[in-house]
C-alpha cells in the first residue's frame, strides 16, 4: 500500500524545521549518508502526531491504539543520500513520512512496489507505506532536504481479532 497526500501548510513545515535539530545523530555508511534527530512527543508538538494519526486511521481504515511517540526528522544536505532498503526491524508495520521543504535538488523519495514509484516533493507531503516495500533517497545535489517519518508496530495499531478464548 502506498498512500500520499498534502495534510501540512508550508507554514505548518517552517514551524516543525525550527522546533527540530537536536540531538543529531550522524548516518554515514556504505548505504547511506545523512542526520537525523529524534521528536519526542510533548505538548508543542503533539499537534503533528495527532494530524499523522488522522491521516494514518482515514487513508488505512485502521485505528491507533497506541500512540507511537517518536518521530524521526532527517536532514540531508548536498551529497547525502539513503540507497534502496526496507524498513523491516523492530516489529514495524507501516511508515509515514512527511517531506517538509521542496528548495533541493535530487533527494527524490523512489519507492519499488515492484516498480519504480516515485513520490511528490510538494512541501507538506504525506505519505504511507508498507515498511516491506523497497525505497530509496536520491543523492541531494543543490540545497537540504528535510523530513519526518514516523513508524507503526502492532503495539500501536488497534487489532479486530478476537480472541477464542
Amino acid at each position: 500500500m502506498i498512500s500520499q497526500k498534502v495534510i501540512f501548510t508550508k507554514s505548518e513545515c517552517d514551524s516543525i524545521i525550527s522546533i527540530l535539530k537536536q540531538n543529531e545523530i550522524k548516518w554515514k555508511s556504505n548505504n547511506r549518508k545523512y542526520n537525523s534527530y529524534d521528536l519526542n512527543i510533548n505538548l508543542e508538538n503533539k499537534w503533528i502526531f495527532d494530524r499523522l494519526k488522522e491521516f494514518f486511521e482515514i487513508e488505512t481504515n485502521l485505528k491507533i491504539n497506541k500512540m507511537k511517540e517518536l518521530i524521526h526528522f532527517h536532514k540531508y544536505i548536498i551529497g547525502d543520500w539513503f540507497g534502496k532498503h526496507n524498513d523491516i526491524r523492530e516489529g514495524r508495520l507501516y511508515a509515514v513520512g512527511v517531506l517538509l521543504n521542496q528548495n533541493f535538488d535530487g533527494g527524490d523519495f523512489k519507492l519499488y512496489n515492484p516498480d519504480e514509484y516515485l513520490l511528490n516533493k510538494e512541501i507538506g507531503n504525506t505519505y504511507i507505506f508498507d515498511v516491506k516495500i523497497e525505497h530509496e533517497i536520491t543523492t541531494i545535489l543543490i540545497g537540504e532536504r528535510y523530513s519526518l517519518l514516523w513508524f507503526l508496530s502492532p503495539d500501536n495499531i488497534k487489532s479486530n481479532i478476537k480472541s477464542l478464548i
